[in-house]
């Protein structure tokens, strides 16, 4: 994220509260997809059964109503996924931080102090 000085940020609190409304919106999916599957069992074979007409509805309506649920899977899969890395990241830049703040306090400029020791020169 960038500031308004165009300096460069992250929020790592925010970043894992967000990451756990996406896993509030993954299980609302999944509850649309339960009750999308309630309904449709509740309304029984729409089209009948047993003829030709019931055959060939089933063949395409039966085919779309479970590639849906799968979509709908699929989708709460990748949405799970996501807020599990978007807390994981929350915390990753928050150890950043620390370990940088440490750095940070570590370098004297007065005296020359450099954090660390040795390396190239």
């Amino acid at each position: 994220m960038t500031d308004r000085d165009g300096g460069l940020f992250a929020d790592p609190e925010g970043l894992a509260r967000d990451g756990w409304k996406i896993h509030d919106t993954a299980e609302y999916t999944y509850e649309l997809r339960q009750w999308l599957d309630n309904e449709l069992d509740s309304l029984g074979d729409i089209w009948g059964s047993g003829d030709e007409f019931a055959n060939d509805m089933d063949k395409s309506l039966g085919v779309l109503r479970t590639s849906i649920s799968e979509y709908i899977d699929f989708l709460v899969t990748a949405q799970k996924d996501l807020a599990d890395y978007t807390v994981q990241m929350g915390g990753n830049y928050g150890r950043a931080e620390g370990v940088n703040e440490d750095i940070a306090s570590g370098i004297d400029p007065a005296n020359g102090s450099r954090p660390g020791g040795g390396g190239r020169r």
